[in-house]
């Protein structure tokens, strides 16, 4: 057998596992609520699995690598830290998810507060996003497999990971969706030590001459972390928005979690692992700025598969496929809930629809969404052109309008729907605004902004025009109360024994 059908054989064989497993994972006779968020039996290990296989897109290890290697260790920094803000902005929510434990989505529980109008206006957006998050992994899907099989078309193989996927998250689900993340996240996670060992070998030096080499490297000496110039500014304000950059898939997960407990321990766990994983990744793009100093950004792969062994090829092809495939699925998933359960419920007005044609719809639309981002991907075939469209607008707008609003619904800031559409309203004033007329002149993006502006104007809103009496902050509920006391009592028993 020709040594060039190793790796296209080993993809076959990756989408055939995947699709074994998925299907039979799946159940026929099922309810919606176990379609959409299972059992809510899930173990917490389980959890933790899916929440960072679906994190780590396909396009994390592509990006990043080229990203270190060209701005060194104040970009390794910044991604870590605001990483981490995030996690623990949404392990500080998980507390707070108590009364709304029983929803299978963010637009129902939003919706509950602001009623069918914000709910359908939420599905539409969160429908967009994850459409945009798919197609922007289908395009690295296609990249990943013409990277490392240049004998192949990458079309025929990206069409079929694309059905792949979407047949098991079509019929079996969320449940079918969590086991194959585990198998994709523990297929990823291996190719990081194989990337470590292939860079180091081709530096062919030691590791004391590659620390002196660093060592010689302003970028990558650690008084550049406190180097706060007019760049390092620009870099940390460019970023400061991810804080709030939070996948509809991630949010999803809170309604998997058995409670608010649950919930709090997976998102404090994801926040270790996440960073363990991302810090893992730097030392390869430091070996490979070893080996070649003088590289493009765009020639760092190119450097990497060079002379690289087929077996290595096809086991990089896999590993990100296996990184996309974990996000896109989680995102098809989200999405046919929004159409089937929320957006259904909207226009219906009704607390329930037919459990049959609800869950025929949303099978119906993991197929339809499926398509819809691969239509995105042929109109947008440069990988840096989607990009730039997924990320300013339909994940901009999704960020930059539902993300306030479920927050504050979170921690129990109750008011009127007029008064959410005031804030919704001025966050897409603000980043249009901004983006036409702030962003070229200072080159600095506006979503961090418009955020704090829709929560803003919602406070100003409620606060400033008459509202309806039981609104505002409310009182934790019982429950909310007894585990900030149990947290509390654990506190201080662990740091009584940290004492002794």
């Amino acid at each position: 057998m020709p040594l060039y059908n190793i790796p296209l054989l080993m993809v076959l064989a990756f989408l055939f596992v995947t699709l074994t497993i998925g299907l039979y994972i799946s159940k026929k006779d099922t309810t919606f609520r176990a379609y959409a968020v299972g059992t809510q039996k899930f173990h917490t290990t389980t959890l933790i699995a899916t929440v960072l296989a679906t994190s780590f897109g396909g396009g994390s290890l592509m990006r990043e690598l080229p990203n270190i290697y060209d701005q060194g260790i104040q970009y390794i920094f910044l991604t870590v830290a605001i990483s981490i803000a995030g996690w623990y902005i949404l392990n500080l929510l998980a507390l707070h998810m108590g009364p709304f434990m029983q929803h299978l989505s963010m637009a129902e529980t939003i919706g509950s507060i602001y009623g069918q109008y914000l709910r359908m206006i939420t599905a539409l957006l969160t429908t967009c996003c994850c459409i945009g998050i798919v197609a922007i992994q289908i395009n690295v899907m296609s990249c990943a497999i013409a990277m490392c099989m240049d004998t192949m078309n990458p079309a025929i193989l990206t069409v079929l990971a694309t059905l792949t996927l979407i047949s098991y998250a079509a019929f079996g689900g969320i449940r079918a969706i969590t086991i194959t993340d585990l198998f994709q996240l523990a297929t990823f996670t291996i190719v990081i030590p194989c990337l470590l060992k292939i860079v180091l070998l081709k530096t062919d030096q030691s590791f004391l001459e590659i620390i002196n080499l660093l060592q010689k490297q302003e970028k990558f000496q650690s008084k550049h972390l406190c180097k706060f110039d007019k760049k390092y500014w620009i870099q940390l304000l460019n970023n400061l928005h991810w804080v709030f950059v939070w996948s509809p898939s991630i949010i999803q997960r809170f309604y998997m979690s058995t409670g608010p407990i649950q919930a709090k321990k997976v998102f404090s766990r994801v926040v270790l692992f996440q960073s363990i994983i991302s810090i893992s990744i730097a030392p390869i793009a430091l070996f490979v700025f070893v080996g070649n100093p003088t590289l493009h950004k765009d020639e760092i792969w190119r450097y990497i598969l060079e002379y690289m062994s087929p077996f290595y090829k096809g086991y990089l092809a896999i590993s990100i496929l296996a990184m996309t495939m974990s996000t896109a699925d989680s995102h098809l998933q989200t999405a046919s809930i929004m159409i089937g359960h929320d957006m259904v419920e909207s226009m219906r007005n009704v607390q329930a629809a037919p459990y049959m044609h609800k869950l025929r719809l949303a099978k119906l639309a993991t197929l339809v969404t499926g398509l819809l981002a691969m239509i995105v991907t042929v109109y947008y075939p440069n990988l840096f052109a989607l990009s730039a469209f997924v990320f300013e607008w339909l994940i901009g707008c999704f960020t930059v309008t539902v993300i306030p609003l479920f927050i504050l619904t979170v921690l129990g800031f109750r008011s009127t729907t007029p008064t959410a559409f005031i804030g919704m309203g001025t966050s897409i004033l603000v980043i249009l605004i901004w983006n036409h007329w702030i962003k070229p002149k200072i080159a600095i993006d506006g979503k961090c902004i418009a955020v704090i502006a829709n929560g803003l104007a919602i406070m100003a809103a409620h606060y400033l025009l008459p509202q309806p009496s039981g609104t505002g902050w409310i009182e934790p509920d019982p429950e909310q109360k007894r585990m900030r006391q149990l947290i509390r009592a654990f506190k201080k028993h662990k740091k009584n024994i940290d004492a002794e």
